[in-house]
């Protein structure tokens, strides 16, 4: 009854991965032993039900742990989370109410570096939804990117869809070949640029993104159209390579979702920098909460 009472009110561990696309939670013991996993919808920070989805994805992976409601208070969490580099939307997270022993927020590049190199010395760059790039040399750590869709996010899943639409829309004005690709994408919209132009008001990041996997099948096929697409998202990607070298990283780390269909489009010196990270975000956002503990901060303070 010891041991038992002794596991009731052990310490638990939550990280959470919270992107453009769908949100990430896993459950870790004191111990370190995995316990539960679960996945909710986007969770940027910026989007207006982002918060509710990390917290649900938290409460879905104490639920697949075996836990019930009352665990949650006795959860150090780590959210990382896109959406969070302006200091006001992190503000806006932390002060929001929350049903955990503790919680750290930074953002979901913070949490990748941490996981891809334990603390150490690296640079991570993040291409999914959204991209970001974060560099952590002898302490000191300088983002590269991160900025959203509106003025940033280059080579990401969201900048090369919109790169798609627009292209697709410059071939039906004449100005770019009127590719298949081109054909695919504009059907979507019946053909008409106006019917474009209402969606991508109502559109986020993760709309754009939806693209990107057809992008690159008609690229690898040869298709003209989507081939200009996916080198310029190459391009931009080098871009932010570049920059993470010359800050002092020897490697870079590699997450996100788009980077094994774009890997084979750099070039042999950027794909020769280019590393697995050791852990995940969600691993590295649990990191965080753990360093919080023993007064380690994030350095945004």
């Amino acid at each position: 009854m010891v041991d038992g009472n002794r596991q009731m009110q052990a310490r638990l561990f939550v990280g959470v991965d919270g992107g453009g696309s769908r949100t990430r939670a896993r459950v870790r013991a004191d111990s370190g032993e995995l316990l539960g996993e679960a996945e909710a919808e986007a969770g940027n920070a910026r989007l207006p039900q982002g918060y509710e989805e990390n917290i649900r994805a938290c409460r879905l992976a104490i639920a697949a742990a075996g836990l019930g409601e009352d665990a949650m208070a006795r959860v150090y969490a780590g959210f990382g989370l896109a959406g969070t580099q302006q200091d006001t939307d992190l503000k806006n997270i932390l002060d929001r109410p929350h049903p955990f022993a503790s919680l750290t927020v930074d953002t979901d590049a913070y949490a990748a570096w941490l996981g891809a190199f334990g603390g150490g010395d690296g640079a991570i760059l993040i291409l999914g939804t959204g991209s970001c790039g974060l560099a952590v040399i002898d302490g000191q750590r300088i983002n590269v990117g991160g900025w959203g869709l509106d003025i940033a996010d280059d080579g990401s899943g969201a900048a090369l869809g919109r790169q798609a639409i627009r292209r697709a829309l410059w071939a039906l004005e004449g100005m770019a070949p009127l590719t298949p690709f081109a054909e695919s994408v504009l059907a979507d919209f019946g053909g008409e640029a106006q019917n474009a132009t209402i969606w991508a008001a109502e559109a986020v990041p993760g709309d754009f993104a939806a693209y990107a996997p057809r992008t690159f099948d008609y690229a690898e096929r040869g298709d003209e159209l989507a081939v200009a697409v996916v080198t310029k998202t190459a391009v931009e990607a080098t871009m932010l390579i570049t920059r993470l070298r010359e800050l002092g990283a020897q490697s870079v780390a590699m997450i996100g979702g788009l980077f094994p269909r774009i890997l084979p489009w750099l070039n042999d010196s950027t794909r020769a920098v280019m590393v697995e990270p050791a852990a995940d975000a969600a691993d590295g956002a649990i990191l965080m909460a753990r360093r919080t503990l023993d007064g380690i901060g994030t350095g945004r303070e």
